[in-house]
């Protein structure tokens, strides 16, 4: 089926060939300005002169511009001395508005019309189309002017390549016209463009219709040169200089004997050329960009009504602004209320880091920190902290809690199918406190996690190692006044103070300003011809089930239809999941080595946690990267199994069923009210339990040869690094199951080199799931939610239903499938329960 966009576009053209094709006996111009005669007011032709000037020809324009411009435009050729007659205002952007005036002297004295026209435009990168109405005012009769309908289009199929089509027909009288145009920048960028246009009216031939073509430089920002050649040997010259947002030009007209005819001038404010960066050069480094982070960091904000969400690559552009931003001298944070866990942490932390490398200044105000928010305010340049805030840091723990007695007094039975050392997902279910392997790994964790919050804070230079762990051990509480005097913090004042301290740090002229302000006031236009190279970023975010958290059903099946879409050049997955369903894991897997299969670089970010289903769709990508507080690994298998053990005579409950199979009664049991799961009312035999540890045995191959295969290790190794054994980032690059530690945005530039696009070119990143439109009431998500029709449906919760903890889903998900493997990690390392304490 043709695209709308795209039929529009096969319209405008066939209009446009129709027309020049047609040939009759009419006035030449009658009815219709000539546009031999406007076009003077071009510095080149219709696509290639971007602005509003170039969309009165053709309105397709409108659609290219990406911000509202205003140009006032007139001529030193009047026909009344003392007088200016040749004038017009454009403006507009998306939609447009000209109005021209023009005088002439007729017999009997001078007369003038005033033309109008409106116009729309839209696209994007690759193709724009517009339409629009002309009308003229009062004294068109003179003129023979008619209303007029217009449409266009320009297409931009490379860096170097503009074409553009335009068409207009009289309302009345049948008058209609068209051209044509091209544009050529041989060096793929606005320095050197080459054009060339050509018009047909009612009434000529083809070799009739007037030509153009001339050449337009750009040596520098700011400054502008073309020279246009037309018919009878006329051209003309434009020079412009274009000043932060404001440009004039000014384009006298010459005769073949290079006589100097009429001048034209344009003032433009906002034109779509970059200008000399005066504001760059007067303010450099004076401004200061306040970022406040209260609210809850996440991959994805909702677009409208969610104000206390923080998205991390809205928040690392903001950084990226400020440091590659002349202008700007610095940041300033405000960390009251900021919800963040580390691995997010780190990352926004990085992107500080790299700020100060350029020379610019971090400021931090916090009230009340944590181990966490203390190692991220460590970066800062000046610390300043409210005089009654304070510091808690007794250091980490992992704890869980174990349901062994609570399940044996509902009269729930429960097998643990654990069959490798250090799988320990499920034995909050059959213990009542934490195994040996259990203790060892994650031991391993909270020492790995704490030596790097604790050599973070150490390396800032606001404490040693060795104090550090002292004030962890004997002074886990610290006031403001405390910390000021370990130089822990180098201030103490309200948010307000840190005014005051920008201007101690930046200098007298420092001053705050807002990120929205700033970013408007800095916007400089892009000049790029054609559509961006795209790259996807795709969120695996949840569980790994078909239909819920990471949506293995649609992920799949998005990322198959980014793979046979030319237009990605690249594709990084954003894994950040506990695990859960193996055939969820592999489906997704499975389109990322068919990513690779077809060497389109896919690169995997791993986020907090990337560990057994998660380290699954994570290992098959050309480079994994990973953060210091990554929770990966996990190579294993897990499952159990709860029965009736009782639970009926404790409740009232009781089943009954007939059967074909000698297993089918391990199917029936009680159903359960509310969570709609069955409980069963046995426990496996021996000989079905052997089936199961087969399967899992099978399962578990499956896994460790796939992991041998896609890391380049032995199987033997891997077996090694695997029985369930989870790992910090940094240890499991040590073992190479991961390829570096590496920011998300390090990931993507990363994922462009792999591409071929060169390092300066600009990207287009296509997020996957697009960010939801607004956010649910509470009440309503359960009832309203993408999954909600399916478990009603069903009986069921959906595996992450709200207000359920993860080992509650998890045992939900057992007895919604019964006797399946799972590959899950322990809850107790989720991003919510690893945490500084408290």
């Amino acid at each position: 089926m043709m695209r709308p966009r795209s039929a529009f576009a096969r319209a405008v053209v066939a209009t446009a060939i129709l027309f020049l094709a047609t040939t009759g006996r009419a006035a030449a111009w009658e009815g219709l300005a000539p546009y031999a005669e406007e076009s003077d007011v071009l510095s080149t032709s219709p696509s290639t002169d971007d602005g509003a000037i170039g969309a009165m020809f053709n309105p397709a324009q409108w659609g290219v511009l990406e911000k509202p411009e205003l140009s006032f435009f007139w001529s030193d050729e009047n026909v009344r001395p003392n007088h200016m007659d040749q004038w017009g205002v454009t403006a507009g952007a998306g939609l447009g508005f000209t109005l021209r005036r023009h005088d002439r002297q007729f017999p009997g004295g001078a007369r003038n019309v005033t033309d109008y026209q409106i116009g729309f435009g839209s696209g994007s990168g690759r193709h724009f189309e517009g339409m629009a109405l002309g009308f003229s005012g009062p004294g068109k009769g003179a003129f023979a002017r008619q209303n007029y309908f217009a449409a266009g289009d320009i297409a931009r199929p490379t860096r170097w390549l503009s074409f553009g089509t335009t068409g207009r027909i009289a309302l009345q009288g049948g008058d209609h016209d068209a051209g044509v145009d091209v544009g050529i920048r041989p060096l793929s960028d606005a320095r050197i463009t080459i054009f060339g246009d050509y018009s047909l009216s009612r009434g000529e031939r083809w070799d009739d219709g007037p030509l153009a073509g001339g050449i337009e430089v750009r040596p520098i920002p700011g400054l502008q040169a073309a020279i246009r050649y037309g018919d009878q040997d006329r051209f003309q010259v434009t020079v412009g200089v274009v000043l932060d947002r404001a440009g004039f030009r000014a384009t006298p007209h010459f005769d073949k004997d290079a006589n100097l005819g009429a001048t034209r001038y344009a003032i433009r404010l906002n034109p779509p050329i970059k200008g000399f960066d005066l504001d760059g050069k007067r303010n450099s480094k004076r401004r200061f960009v306040e970022i406040d982070l209260k609210g809850r960091v996440a991959y994805q904000a909702y677009r409208y009504w969610d104000p206390g969400t923080i998205s991390l690559r809205g928040l690392t552009e903001r950084i990226e602004f400020a440091i590659d931003d002349p202008t700007v001298g610095g940041v300033v944070l405000n960390l009251s209320g900021l919800e963040a866990n580390p691995a997010m942490l780190w990352e926004i932390r990085e992107k500080l880091l790299a700020l100060k490398q350029r020379g610019k200044k971090v400021i931090v105000y916090a009230d009340n920190l944590n181990l966490g928010k203390l190692y991220l305010a460590s970066v800062a340049d000046r610390l300043v902290m409210d005089p009654r805030g304070s510091l808690l840091m007794p250091g980490i723990q992992i704890s869980r809690t174990y349901m062994k007695g609570l399940l044996a007094k509902l009269g729930v039975g429960f097998d643990e199918w654990r069959f490798y050392k250090y799988k320990s997902a499920l034995e909050a279910f059959s213990r009542d406190n934490m195994s040996a392997a259990d203790r060892e790994q994650l031991q391993a964790v909270a020492d790995d996690a704490y030596a790097e919050l604790a050599n973070g804070v150490a390396q800032s230079g606001r404490a040693t190692r060795e104090d550090f762990d002292r004030v962890v051990n004997e002074e886990p509480f610290l006031y403001a006044s405390r910390l000021l005097e370990l130089k822990w913090v180098d201030a103490l004042g309200r948010a307000d103070s840190v005014k005051a301290v920008v201007k101690m740090v930046g200098g007298r002229r420092a001053r705050l300003a807002s990120y929205p302000t700033l970013l408007e006031r800095r916007w400089r236009p892009d000049e790029e011809w054609g559509p961006k190279p795209t790259l996807a970023l795709v969120y695996a975010i949840g569980e790994c089930a078909m239909d819920d958290g990471i949506k293995a059903r649609a992920s799949s099946k998005a990322i198959r239809q980014l793979r046979e879409n030319r237009d990605v050049k690249a594709v990084v997955m954003r894994a950040d999941s506990p695990g859960g369903d193996p055939l969820a894991s592999d489906l997704v897997a499975g389109e990322i080595r068919a990513l690779k299969a077809a060497r389109k670089p896919v690169f995997v970010s791993q986020g907090r946690v990337a560990g057994s289903g998660g380290y699954w769709i994570s290992m098959d990508a050309d480079t994994i990267t990973t953060t210091p507080f990554t929770v990966t690994g996990s190579i294993g298998v897990i499952g159990g199994w709860a029965w009736n053990e009782g639970f009926g005579e404790k409740t009232g409950f009781s089943s009954d069923r007939v059967q074909v199979g000698k297993s089918a009664d391990l199917l029936g049991g009680i159903r359960l009210p509310i969570l709609g799961a069955t409980l069963p009312e046995r426990n496996l035999d021996a000989a079905e339990r052997k089936q199961i540890e087969r399967s899992f045995a099978e399962l578990y191959d499956d896994f460790t040869q796939k992991v041998a295969s896609a890391r380049r290790l032995d199987v033997a190794r891997v077996r090694e690094l695997g029985e369930g054994r989870i790992y910090l980032g940094r240890p499991a690059v040590e073992n190479r199951l991961v390829d570096r530690v590496a920011t998300l945005d390090e990931t993507i530039e990363a994922a462009k080199r792999a591409a071929g696009i060169p390092e300066k070119r600009n990207v287009q990143v296509v997020e996957y799931p697009k960010a939801p439109l607004f956010r649910l009431p509470m009440f309503l998500r359960g009832v309203l939610g993408p999954a909600a029709r399916a478990n009603a449906a069903a009986g069921t919760l959906p595996l992450s239903a709200p207000g359920l903890s993860y080992e509650a889903r998890v045992l939900q998900a057992i007895l919604d499938q019964p006797g399946r493997p799972l590959l899950l990690i322990p809850g107790s390392v989720l991003p919510s329960e690893l945490e500084a304490v408290p």
